[in-house]
């Protein structure tokens, strides 16, 4: 019993067993690696479930890197006064649009809804945070990235409008599903 103890918090198994370092995922020979930087917006990425040939799932890995950079810098959850200098002054704010100070934590929950062609990539991408009822408030939005030069880059939204807060329920078999609020 010592021992057992002993070598679950040894350094060795506790870095290997608490740390997340990520994976290699596969769908349809398409290679997607889940790694830092960027981690959980990476992890958020929903492609199993929509309708996406090889050559689609191809150019959304190669814009992955890009797009989950993009994502992180959305929700703003970094203070650091370089964290805002960088964003771009195109992109909607979901802070200001749902008035959340910079103590509230913004989390990404899914980017789906894909839609890919020659050199553009567009899809919704669903935040959530804790309202001040205690329960989640889920709100989406949606973009649109341009291939220039060989680099994905943000190039604007697709709708004038985000889709704004989402009305979430959990079916009793299977995820969690949202769709805008009427």
């Amino acid at each position: 019993m010592v021992s057992w103890l002993c070598l679950l918090f040894s350094v060795g198994c506790s870095a290997e067993f608490f740390v997340d370092k990520g994976h290699i995922d596969v769908i349809r020979g398409v290679e997607f690696e889940i790694k830092a930087p960027y981690l959980y917006e990476k992890k958020a990425f929903n492609l199993r479930a929509e309708n996406l040939s090889a050559w689609q799932l191809q150019q959304i890995s190669d814009a992955m890197p890009t797009i989950a950079a993009f994502t992180n810098s959305v929700l703003a959850n970094d203070t650091r006064p370089i964290a805002h200098a960088k964003r771009d002054s195109k992109v909607r704010s979901i802070r200001q649009l749902q008035h959340l100070d910079q103590k509230t934590f913004l989390a990404v929950k899914t980017l789906q809804n894909w839609q890919v062609t020659e050199g553009q990539i567009q899809f919704t991408t669903d935040y959530f945070y804790t309202g001040s009822n205690g329960q989640f408030v889920y709100f989406r939005d949606n973009y649109v990235f341009q291939k220039l030069q060989h680099q994905w880059v943000f190039k604007r939204h697709a709708q004038p409008q985000p889709e704004g807060l989402l009305q979430c329920e959990k079916p009793q078999l299977g995820w969690r599903q949202c769709a805008p609020k009427v």
